[in-house]
């Protein structure tokens, strides 16, 4: 074949491969979920004049186009091996992979951030918390286990230093870096695992002062294979996935479940019907929620706690059972912090008298605080001024 032919069938071969891609994805019916990117993809938008001519359809059209492309999946593995494996970029899309195990970069660290979070906790601090025993503690994410230095990560103590230096002085730490590992937490998610919380349970009791007994044996376990953690979608690999282990005892079983948002309900604290859907993770606790309260009657420490938290603190809740009669979780992405003073939107889902109050967030969250709300009625200005600053 003569050079001009090979070059020919190159071409024709080039355009059958577009137009075929053409013709599959006009005869694609287009889908309305992602589970691998679990999130809703871009439907073929409103066609009218107004649309056209402010170049909200075309725009609309782009989005629709690259969402609905026929082998969507595929190509995203394609481009995130050839990322890896042929270009060697240290991640792809901030998604990279060390052994079996799926990270995400967390880069960089946003001052910022760190500081409005620290001001919304002294904010409820302020309201809501005088005279109480009020802790704090910061979950690291998996990044810090990490025994490589070849990707960007954040300054773990400069966070840690900087989260102390900006909390009011009654507000004590409970530092929780070494109760964990890397095998805490799930190889495809950013979540720690149930089964795994033995050292944050004993440095938690030793922190808040209380007896919180954690012995496996006294639970019965229960798993779920396969869970596609939030990183398998992301990454778009073909990596291994994990397994969910749960526990119950009488205690766990017996628990009645309170959601704000669901009221004259009572619930079960797993929610089996989530294994197997968008995010499994959401067994725990019925998953995001703005005040979920848990309470057995058959407990009779007489301590109740209180948890301003994001998701780690669902799978840890029910393990906390063991040390309080109940446990109240407040999520403030899903709730303003001014309103947990309003006793006709609040109830008897918060009551702060005679609590422990623990805020918990991981590190992604005061990296990313955004997400967090705060009280438009009052300026953020922290009467504390933070000490020098951590080199």
């Amino acid at each position: 074949m003569t050079k001009r032919n090979q070059q020919l069938a190159v071409a024709i071969g080039f355009l059958l491969f577009i137009y075929a891609s053409l013709l599959l994805n006009l005869a694609k019916s287009p889908v309305e979920l992602s589970f691998a990117e679990r999130r809703k993809l871009a439907q073929f938008p409103e066609f009218s004049t107004k649309t056209l001519l402010d170049a909200s359809f075309m725009k609309g059209f782009d989005d629709y186009a690259i969402d609905q492309i026929a082998f969507r999946d595929d190509w995203r593995r394609l481009k995130a091996l050839f990322d890896l494996n042929i270009f060697h970029k240290s991640d792809s899309n901030a998604i990279f992979v060390v052994g079996d195990m799926v990270f995400k970069t967390e880069y960089p660290l946003v001052e910022s951030s760190i500081r409005r979070l620290c001001n919304i906790i002294n904010y409820c601090d302020e309201e809501y918390l005088e005279g109480l025993q009020v802790y704090y503690t910061l979950i690291p994410d998996k990044n810090y286990y990490l025994q490589e230095d070849n990707h960007l990560l954040l300054d773990y103590a400069f966070m840690s230093d900087l989260v102390r230096q900006r909390l009011r002085d009654n507000i004590t730490c409970i530092d929780m870096f070494e109760a964990l590992s890397l095998d805490s937490y799930y190889l495809t998610d950013s979540h720690w695992k149930q089964e795994k919380l033995a050292g944050v349970l004993a440095t938690l009791a030793a922190g808040l002062g209380t007896e919180i007994p954690f012995m496996p044996e006294s639970y019965d376990a229960h798993s779920f294979y396969p869970f596609y953690g939030v990183y398998y979608g992301q990454s778009a690999l073909n990596v291994t996935p994990d397994e969910i282990v749960y526990f119950s005892n009488d205690v766990i079983d017996d628990a009645q479940v309170l959601n704000l948002e669901k009221p004259g309900q009572s619930y079960h604290i797993y929610d089996e019907t989530a294994l197997g859907g968008m995010d499994s993770y959401n067994l725990f606790m019925m998953g995001p929620a703005a005040v979920v309260t848990v309470s057995n009657p058959a407990v009779t420490t007489g301590k109740g706690l209180v948890i301003f938290r994001d998701s780690y603190a669902s799978s840890l809740a029910p393990l906390l059972l063991a040390g309080y009669d109940s446990i109240t979780l407040i999520d403030l992405r899903y709730i303003r912090p001014d309103l947990l003073g309003i006793p006709e939107l609040v109830g008897e889902y918060v009551d702060f008298q005679d609590k422990d109050v623990l805020f918990m967030f991981s590190s992604t969250l005061f990296n990313n605080s955004d997400s967090v709300q705060s009280a438009p009625s009052r300026e953020f200005v922290s009467p504390f001024v933070a000490r020098s600053r951590v080199k």
